[in-house]
């Protein structure tokens, strides 16, 4: 049985040796040609991932830029007296939340630029309630 495996494994490698020393290679224009393909292909993959990259870059900022207006509008609205009243706790739940919500909306654009981060936002919140 041993010698019929050896057998067998010895015409194998031959066949294999012997198919591939008369296969003819890839012609060297085809293989330019299809490294050319891949080459434009890749080119304009590239060029769609950056003009989505682009459009996301200017969606978080629009979304920084309306975050920081938020920001603003409830600052306001304590200054006017939104939190005073039958159950002012519940109204600086809700700022709270909505201070949250604006300050990750500007987490994303601030982290890009290199500036300030949530954690300045926990700290103003912690200011302002110290200051009433």
């Amino acid at each position: 049985m041993m010698r019929f495996q050896n057998l067998a494994l010895c015409a194998l490698g031959a066949l294999t040796a012997a198919a591939l020393a008369f296969s003819s290679p890839q012609a060297p224009e085809a293989a330019a040609r299809n490294g050319a393909d891949e080459s434009a292909a890749i080119e304009a993959r590239v060029e769609a991932l950056e003009r989505e990259v682009a459009a996301l870059e200017a969606f978080v900022e629009s979304q920084a830029a309306a975050g920081a207006a938020l920001i603003d509008a409830l600052a306001r609205c304590e200054a006017e007296g939104f939190t005073a009243g039958i159950n002012p706790k519940s109204r600086e739940v809700l700022l709270e939340g909505l201070r949250a919500q604006a300050g990750a909306m500007k987490a994303g654009a601030d982290e890009k630029k290199g500036g300030a981060s949530s954690k300045r936002v926990r700290g103003d919140r912690k200011r302002r309630r110290q200051e009433r």
